[in-house]
């Protein structure tokens, strides 16, 4: 059955002369006084000043609006008054007769209801005038009134409104009333709809929705702050996540950096309501749509009304920012602005003025540095919404945001995180676990700690208490931590000159000038009267330049200070969990016998967990002559990240991957070092990959050159870093989930790269 309703989109304003709008407050409301017309493109409205000063906004709404809709937004406004005081809403005065409207026939004889609203003080903002803490506002605002609205529901909620994304496909119907070139454009938007945005946006959460929370609908005082929400003409039951992309749309329509604005925005709706991924992923596409359906249904007005208002010329604009920088990587943004922070977003440049004065002269990567906000796999995605493919980080070895580990750390969360004087199943088995990987039987104690640094530090403590003695060799750039004890183990990080008395450094292996061994550091130790207590090593060497793998220097270092008395520390923060490819632990891969392992964060893939791992007869004396304990050293959240991700490597057969797709990576970069004399022929072992830059005349290190090869590569959207004594290595050390084809595509940017910076 046809509905006899007048169409909305076609039915004019109410039309009345001022003595009707006075005779009718005078008539239901016994009001009189100052009457100022208000925006509405639908209603006729009016701010009323009376005699006292008050003021109210006489609504006389549009002819198409049926009993059955007035009392839907009506009581909808009292739902949220109830629900949500804080949310600045009018209330609904009530007529003498105590109905919340009345009705009048306006001039032409269409049959009207007609409200009295209290009065909300403020202004619409114009385009410009918001910047991002308003718009972050804005989004919680947003949000906030969804949230007032999820538990009200009315018979008329499901009365058909164009104005609901979820109907896109019946713009169609008005798109001939468009120039050539917007049809195009809006119905390429609504062919994608039907195909990808429809069947899942049937699936999301659904509710009634305020559906125009633009401009035109929002009251700010002169600090931009939200004083009031007007206008639920437009409110309907659809997907919940419509109003957010209506917001968008309409708030941000006509700016010229509308996608980057959108990020503050949809930060401050998560903040209230988190989105669930899939809403998320259609986000930008339901934006697209607001701004089709908008073109679409306006050009169609004013094809058909003459007096219908002139289309707006944003939502032509921001779809084609939309559709210029192409929907899927205007989604990857917005989504990555989704993600639930703690953290007001703020731009990339306010980010570079005022960092220094809360961090000071902290070293950024690059020339041009990342502003980083999401990652996953391999990727990583800046706040523009560009993808990098991450060569460098180690820490996640399982790749980004692995939902694996993001599974188990927030499982647990929402069980218990307490330390590990409580009895509980996770650290227990993970020690368990982390043992049995260990080839050497009597490795048997583990103690848990929070990071690579502080898993050192403890290995020197136990090393001097186990030996009584007080020094220490390392390789001649090694990095080992940020304590006071790690970074006398650090040379990488030592002042030039500045040497630790307790300290000797030998030659990494293979770096051209082995003079300096572990037998001279010892018996110089020895003369000092302190005597070797460990030899650190990272069996790849990454810091000194990738010299791994090295079993015959490292069977010779361990059997040198073992003869000096000292223990053999095997740091595998950096070279450990598969990365070589031949092992879990790089130690093992040399059949020697370690006396203390350290890990780091690559434990729980960037999650706060490392640990030392022992014999009993090191690790039990250490604690019972210090009362050892470490705080939330493996507390429950950080077991269950280890634990998830001890089982995705072997689930993944990640070391395997390491060894083949490392194999593969270094037989280009052999190629390319071949026909290009600035490479060396690289260096590496698994997944830890070293290719030293030189002059192509001289054959000496080249910084500069490595240097601006490394933000050439960046800007390209690979990310590498550098490493060794000269910083003339370059450092390739991605997650372990790097394939064949991120190795091609590496290696085919380098080749780019040198060929860009030609000498």
């Amino acid at each position: 059955m046809n509905d006899p309703r007048p169409d909305p989109l076609i039915e004019p304003r109410p039309v009345l002369d001022v003595d009707g709008v006075r005779r009718i407050l005078a008539e239901n409301w016994d009001l009189g006084g100052e009457l100022v017309p208000l925006h509405g493109e639908r209603d006729l409205n009016f701010r009323v000043t009376d005699a006292s000063g008050a003021r109210y906004v006489l609504k006389i709404q549009n002819p198409a609006d049926t009993a059955g809709v007035v009392d839907f937004q009506t009581a909808a406004v009292r739902h949220i008054r109830r629900v949500a005081p804080d949310l600045q809403v009018a209330d609904v005065v009530s007529t003498r007769s105590g109905h919340a409207w009345s009705t009048t026939n306006d001039a032409e004889g269409r049959r009207c209801h007609v409200r009295l609203l209290d009065h909300l003080d403020g202004h619409h903002p114009d385009r410009d005038d918001l910047v991002e803490a308003d718009l972050y506002a804005w989004g919680r605002t947003v949000a906030s009134l969804g949230r007032a609205l999820r538990g009200f529901f009315h018979r008329e909620a499901a009365y058909p409104i164009a104005w609901d994304i979820r109907r896109l496909p019946a713009v169609r119907n008005w798109a001939s009333a468009l120039d050539e070139e917007r049809r195009r454009a809006v119905l390429d938007v609504v062919s994608r709809h039907e195909e990808t945005v429809a069947p899942t946006l049937a699936a999301l959460r659904a509710q009634v929705v305020h559906n125009d929370l633009s401009r035109d609908n929002v009251l700010v005082d002169d600090r931009h702050a939200i004083t009031g929400i007007t206008d639920f003409g437009d409110m309907t039951h659809t997907a919940l996540v419509c109003d957010l992309a209506v917001a968008l749309a309409d708030v941000l329509d006509g700016r010229e950096d509308s996608i980057r604005l959108a990020e503050p925005l949809i930060a401050g709706y998560a903040s209230v309501t988190p989105l669930e991924r899939a809403e998320a992923d259609l986000l930008a596409d339901l934006v697209a749509g607001r701004c089709a359906g908008a073109l679409a249904i306006q050009a169609w007005r004013l094809s058909t009304h003459s007096s219908a208002p002139l289309p707006s010329t944003g939502a032509w604009h921001l779809l084609q920012q939309i559709q210029a920088e192409g929907l899927d990587r205007v989604a990857a943004g917005f989504r990555a602005a989704a993600e639930p922070t703690a953290y007001n977003r703020r731009s990339t440049a306010e980010l570079l003025s005022v960092r220094g004065r809360s961090l000071g002269p902290l070293e950024l990567s690059y020339r041009h540095p990342l502003h980083l906000v999401s990652g996953s796999g391999v990727e990583l995605s800046d706040a523009d919404g560009r993808r990098y493919l991450d060569a460098y980080n180690n820490v996640p070895v399982l790749g980004h945001s692995h939902p694996a580990v993001t599974a188990a750390v927030t499982a647990q969360m929402r069980l218990l995180n307490t330390n590990s004087r409580y009895l509980h199943e996770a650290p227990i088995e993970l020690a368990e676990r982390l043992t049995a990987t260990m080839p050497a039987g009597r490795l048997s104690r583990v103690l848990f700690v929070n990071s690579g640094s502080e898993a050192n530090d403890l290995a020197w403590r136990i090393a001097c208490l186990a030996t009584g003695r007080a020094g220490g060799i390392v390789t001649a750039y090694a990095y080992h931590g940020v304590t006071a004890a790690t970074t006398a183990l650090s040379p990488e990080s030592w002042p030039a000159g500045d040497r630790p008395r307790h300290i000797r450094l030998v030659d990494p292996p293979a770096s051209g000038d082995e003079t300096r061994t572990v037998s001279a550091a010892a018996a110089e130790l020895d003369n000092t009267g302190a005597g070797v207590a460990a030899l650190f090593i990272d069996g790849a060497f990454t810091s000194d330049g990738i010299f791994g793998p090295a079993h015959s220097w490292t069977s010779r270092a361990v059997a040198a200070v073992r003869d000096a008395g000292g223990l053999y520390v095997a740091d595998e923060v950096q070279a450990g969990y598969g990365r070589t490819g031949d092992h879990l632990w790089s130690f093992a891969a040399s059949g020697l016998d370690v006396d203390l392992v350290t890990l780091g964060k690559p434990m729980g893939n960037g999650f706060p967990v490392a640990a030392v791992v022992g014999s009993a007869d090191l690790i039990d004396p250490f604690i019972q002559d210090t009362d050892y304990f470490s705080t939330f050293g493996g507390n429950t959240v950080a077991c269950a990240a280890g634990l998830a991700v001890l089982r995705t490597v072997e689930q993944q057969d990640l070391t395997a991957n390491a060894r083949d797709v490392g194999a593969h990576l270094r037989r280009l970069l052999a190629d390319l070092a071949v026909q290009d004399d600035r490479l060396a022929t690289p260096r590496g072992w698994g997944l830890a990959v070293g290719v030293d830059v030189r002059s192509a005349d001289t054959g000496n290190p080249a910084p500069e050159l490595a240097r601006r090869l490394v933000d050439h590569m960046r800007e390209r959207g690979v990310l590498i870093g550098l490493t060794g004594a000269a910083r003339s290595t370059l450092k390739i050390r991605p997650p372990l989930v790097f394939t064949t084809a991120d190795a091609e595509r590496l290696v085919s940017d380098l080749e780019a790269s040198l060929s860009d910076l030609a000498e």
